[in-house]
């Protein structure tokens, strides 16, 4: 394996489905986390781990954000918003979750392959990550990765939200975990 082109197709591949998201899903997602009046995130595995960051950037933008499954989580409210992200859109637990934030009156978005999934379907905004296909059982080959794009699309969304709010580095280092 030629681990250069390895890491350039990872890249390629990557931006590629960065750039195919559309422009239009993820400034109505940035809109409803800024009517939003807190943000909830839910995800499980990797997609989890990575939506977690969308809480990180939204608290270090000053924004009031919780991490679905934490003990400190408060109930969802009318108003609130829930952003679940998960590669297909049918995750069990997180079909529960998103049916119980409707039932309280919360808003719902959600980050994934298929806006046509058991959630997407439920959802008030969907952010679609297309799906790569795999050209070869070639690691070369590979097609971009859900998860790394996962995460640029909530780096994505906190440049977007701090553009709104008028924000600098100054303000997210001043939010910025300090017992660490």
């Amino acid at each position: 394996m030629d681990r250069v082109k390895l890491r350039e197709a990872v890249a390629k591949g990557d931006a590629e489905l960065l750039m195919a998201v559309s422009q239009e899903e993820l400034d109505a997602l940035t809109r409803a986390i800024l009517d939003a009046k807190r943000i909830f995130v839910a995800g499980f595995g990797r997609a989890g781990n990575n939506v977690k960051i969308l809480s990180m950037n939204c608290s270090q933008a000053g924004l009031e954000t919780f991490v679905c499954g934490d003990n400190s989580t408060p109930s969802i409210q009318p108003g609130d918003l829930l952003v679940i992200g998960s590669g297909s859109g049918t995750t069990k637990t997180m079909v529960i979750l998103a049916e119980k934030a409707k039932k309280f009156g919360a808003q719902l978005a959600l980050i994934s392959g298929n806006a046509q999934s058991t959630i997407g379907k439920l959802a008030d905004v969907n952010v679609v990550i297309p799906r790569p296909e795999r050209k070869s059982a070639n690691p070369e080959d590979r097609g971009g990765s859900f998860y790394h794009v996962l995460e640029m699309v909530c780096d994505c969304v906190q440049a977007y939200v701090m553009e709104a709010l008028g924000l600098t580095g100054k303000d997210i280092r001043y939010n910025h975990n300090n017992l660490e």
